[in-house]
């Protein structure tokens, strides 16, 4: 008799420890498939670059392990080479203007690269930048320094870039958060040689036909370049040519707050395709917040709590994963799968242990 007596009266604090734990459990599997979107997002990004009725499908340079500033390691002072990037020496040529996506440990970033190091010809170049995701940022300005010729301008979401070179150096600049749902369509604009108003520059050495850009090409993560007009501006998106144009979906992961409430917070973005090919269409994932109550197992009785076992059940089988209505669509995936039978099993074990006690 002591024993159930020690059962019955260590009852409600059991059951505290119980549920303790699988809640614990339900929040390790509810951030598993969330880390996974976050770490394959990027590496699986497609982009377009359309100009005029030419589309070029392109993928990101790079395996998300560096920041893009590390990537293109902008130099003041350099025995190999001052004011330019030395970290993309090996892409780098001569008069060519590139440009193209670099996947990041910070993201996907548009990455502006002009000319190459150790060749004598310099160049001018103006670009007009719109409709960037107003939360990201520029990361790069080459050049940076003090009293520099070249000029950076932002709005929320543009620039105005006049890059002016001398020779022998790079130009050029990053903008970090092209992974950001807030935008569709990135449009670049940039006026080569005679076209902007520095030409001729007034540090070139020779002859100004000597000292300009001769190619502009956006270059893919494959190693593949596709040559481009110098004369028209590009349209970059997220997307494919044969799809259309997407835009990257924020993807919800569950947050709990000092009142053990469970809700939602935007934490990574997936590319969500929009099947169009002349409208840029946006779909967006409705994350829905969920509160959750944890009644005194010995105040309840065990038919309830079967009940209310099966009543969830068929309700996470209708509604779907994390309340995302309709049939056959597996919601958001923030909880990820198998999230319904581990609140069925946990119900129904509080119910047994509930049962047993009311035996005791």
């Amino acid at each position: 008799m002591q024993r159930e007596t020690d059962m019955q009266r260590d009852g409600p604090g059991r059951l505290a420890r119980v549920a303790f734990a699988a809640v614990m459990v339900t929040a390790a599997l509810a951030l598993a498939p969330a880390t996974t979107a976050a770490q394959s997002n990027a590496s699986n990004a497609t982009f377009i670059v359309q100009q005029g009725s030419q589309c070029t499908q392109v993928t990101p340079l790079g395996d998300g392990t560096r920041t893009v500033e590390d990537f293109y390691d902008y130099q003041v002072l350099n025995e190999t080479a001052n004011y330019s990037s030395l970290g993309t020496v090996d892409i780098q040529e001569d008069q060519t203007s590139q440009v193209f996506v670099y996947d990041g440990s910070d993201g996907l970033s548009l990455v502006f690269l002009n000319d190459e190091i150790g060749e004598p010809g310099g160049f001018v170049a103006t670009a007009e930048i719109s409709g960037l995701p107003a939360d990201g940022d520029w990361v790069v300005e080459d050049d940076n320094y003090t009293d520099r010729d070249d000029v950076f301008e932002y709005t929320d979401t543009g620039a105005h870039i006049e890059w002016n070179s001398n020779g022998e150096r790079t130009d050029g600049a990053a903008f970090a958060g092209l992974d950001s749902p807030n935008y569709s369509t990135v449009e670049v604009d940039i006026a080569f040689n005679d076209e902007t108003e520095r030409y001729p520059f007034e540090e070139w050495s020779g002859q100004p036909s000597d000292n300009e850009i001769q190619n502009w090409q956006v270059r893919s993560g494959d190693g593949s370049t596709s040559q481009l007009d110098m004369s028209q501006p590009i349209q970059l998106s997220p997307g494919t040519c044969s799809g259309g144009v997407s835009t990257f979906t924020a993807t919800p992961t569950p947050s709990t707050d000092a009142a053990g409430t469970t809700g939602t917070d935007v934490a990574t973005s997936v590319p969500t395709a929009a099947a169009t090919s002349t409208a840029t269409t946006t779909s967006t994932a409705t994350a829905t917040g969920t509160t959750t109550s944890t009644a005194t197992a010995a105040q309840t009785d065990a038919s309830t709590r079967t009940a209310a076992a099966a009543e969830t059940s068929a309700a996470t089988d209708t509604a779907g994963t994390n309340g995302s209505a309709g049939e056959g669509d597996s919601g958001s995936g923030a909880f990820g799968p198998g999230f319904g039978v581990v609140v069925a099993a946990l119900a129904l074990v509080l119910a047994g242990v509930g049962l047993a006690r009311r035996q005791g």
